[in-house]
């Protein structure tokens, strides 16, 4: 099929236009309620001096067009109304363009997959890797923004409780937040034990006394350093005592919860005594709240150094090593459930 010239296609623009103008002169009063105010102009054409295909050439692109096909290839040519000055444009609806390609996929945008692309993980790392404390250190992670939580259990290794209930936070799933659980801190008491290796010191006096110091050994300074790098906000230390607090006879923290009395941390700790004594009857054997836990423990380090919500939880050896452990764990999931993370 022969060309068309490009004097032939304006020459059949032009014709239409005409029409079109003449058209809208003739309906313009009936249609004049569809636009606000009255018209002193008559409607005006987008005159077009050459044509490319495929290209909208309208002024504005949402005007009413006339679509025309020269050589198999489609040419739009837009028109609006040139109203008065207090007047809006308003154009005539029109039907689109049917087309059969298919629409370019949108771009993503990368942060926002980074952010929400986040998976709920588990990975288990070694502290004091390479040397004679090397222990692990189990990081769960919820793919979701939320709260630091520390579980530490085995600082001491005679008290039995604190550790096993410890092995059983490692298979929890959370929510939200991440949380770090040490199960066995001390794993060459443990194995003997004993509250301490002889000759290596307490553990939990290891930890610095004053903002200037710094962990006193190996083990103590690789646990230290875990709560820095991530950033902890929570941390809960598992330990065991070998009788009841309320027994005036005895000197033993059995049976209590003792945390630092700062960075907003009352609140939470007094709902974990409350639950858990709900289901005791015997007054002596009921939880109690303290302040303070010893200077060089962990608890009170990263409580009053790193600004860590922090506490020591304390079970009576009397009872069963299930009950106890169960306590443990009661205490955990109140502390857990009360930062929305179970």
């Amino acid at each position: 099929m022969q060309k068309v010239s490009t004097s032939v296609v304006r020459y059949i623009a032009i014709l239409l236009m005409g029409t079109l103008i003449l058209s809208a002169s003739l309906f313009l009063p009936q249609n004049a309620q569809a636009f606000s105010g009255s018209y002193s102009q008559p409607v005006g054409i987008h005159v077009i001096d050459s044509l490319q295909p495929g290209h909208d050439y309208g002024k504005p692109p949402t005007s009413p067009a006339i679509m025309v096909t020269v050589n198999g290839e489609p040419f739009t040519l837009n028109t609006y109304a040139l109203a008065g000055s207090n007047l809006p444009r308003k154009p005539l609806p029109v039907e689109k363009e049917k087309s059969s390609a298919t629409a370019p996929t949108p771009i993503k945008d990368k942060s926002v997959q980074k952010e929400s692309g986040s998976k709920a993980s588990k990975e288990t790392v070694t502290l004091a890797k390479g040397t004679k404390y090397a222990t692990d250190l189990h990081i769960i992670k919820s793919g979701k923004p939320g709260p630091v939580v520390m579980i530490v259990g085995g600082v001491h290794g005679s008290e039995k409780a604190g550790y096993n209930a410890a092995r059983k936070l490692v298979d929890y799933k959370i929510s939200r937040g991440t949380l770090l659980v040490l199960p066995e801190a001390n794993k060459r008491a443990i194995s003997i034990n004993r509250r301490l290796v002889q000759g290596e010191g307490d553990l939990n006096r290891s930890f610095p006394k004053t903002a200037k110091e710094s962990p006193k050994n190996t083990l103590a300074r690789a646990i230290y350093q875990v709560v820095k790098d991530y950033k902890v906000d929570w941390l809960m230390d598992m330990h065991e005592g070998y009788d009841y607090y309320k027994n005036q006879s005895t000197s033993s923290v059995g049976q209590t919860l003792i945390y630092y009395p700062a960075n907003s941390a009352r609140s939470a700790v007094d709902t974990i005594v409350k639950g858990l004594n709900k289901n005791i009857s015997s007054s002596y054997k009921k939880f109690s709240l303290l302040r303070y836990p010893v200077k060089g423990s962990l608890a009170r380090s990263v409580g009053q150094f790193l600004g860590v919500r922090s506490f020591i939880f304390e079970t009576s050896m009397k009872p069963s090593l299930s009950t106890r452990v169960d306590y443990q764990l009661k205490a955990a999931r109140y502390l857990l459930n009360e930062l929305n993370m179970l």
